[in-house]
Formats: structure tokens, sequence, C-alpha cells
């Protein structure tokens, strides 16, 4: 997929959105009752039944370590150890990925952390056309 020699990515991820300038940013649905904000499309809030769907919303790029995991053990070619954590967004989303760029000695909950896509490990369709991917690394100087 390409606009003018500019080749526009994949998502690698259902949370990735790409947008018209080819800038990823990711995808949260939000209640606009109690404002519980979730990663998936649903018919109705799962926090307070709310009827009417939960609206999309761009997530922002920063959040805190709320817990994580060292894996010293993946499948063949994924290099060991890396730190599989879940993030609690500013924005009340919480996800899932990697922390890169940590040792596991400093990790603490509450570590501020930022969201950084990236080349979804250089994976690549069929016809070439990159996939973007993301995943978290500590925020500098911050406490």
């Amino acid at each position: 997929m390409t606009t003018d020699s500019l080749v526009i990515p994949k998502p690698g991820n259902t949370v990735i959105r790409i947008g018209g300038d080819a800038r990823p940013w990711i995808a949260g649905f939000r209640c606009d009752v109690c404002g519980a904000a979730v990663t998936e499309r649903t018919m109705a809030c799962r926090a307070c039944a709310s009827r009417t769907p939960p609206a999309e919303f761009r997530a922002v790029e920063t959040g805190r370590l709320h817990t994580w995991s060292v894996v010293h053990r993946s499948y063949p070619g994924v290099a060991v150890p890396f730190v599989s954590a879940i993030v609690d967004l500013d924005d009340g989303l919480t996800l899932k990925g990697t922390l890169r760029g940590v040792d596991a000695d400093a990790l603490r909950h509450g570590l501020p952390v930022a969201l950084v896509f990236d080349d979804a490990g250089g994976a690549h369709d069929k016809e070439g056309v990159p996939y973007v991917g993301f995943h978290f690394q500590p925020r500098e100087n911050q406490a």
C-alpha cells in the first residue's frame, strides 16, 4: 500500500490504527457513562452495562508499569530474557507489551513508561509491506 511513494505500514496488532499521514496510533474505546476504557469495540459497556457502545478514542503514549514478568524461555528465534509488561496508560487504557531498555532489577510498580512504535520485528506481508508494532520503554528522568 503506497501513497506518492510513501509506504504505509500495516497494523501488526488489533489495537493499532494507521493515520492518513501513515503514522500509527493506539485505539481505545471509552464508555460515555462511566468512563471505562477498553481495547476492543463492544456493543455495551462491560463495566456499567450501559447499552451505548463505547466511543473510539486515540490513546495517549505515556503510562506506568502495572506488573511484569521476566521471560527466560520463549519460541525459537525470540531473544531472551525479555520483559513482558502490563502498562496502565495515563488515559485509563491498559495494554500488554514488551518493555525494553531497563534492567530487571530496576523494575517497579508505577515506573513511568512511554509507548514506542516499531517495525514489528521486521515482519512484512507477501507484497513486502511492513507491519508496525509497539513496545514500551522507560521515560527518562521521571519518578
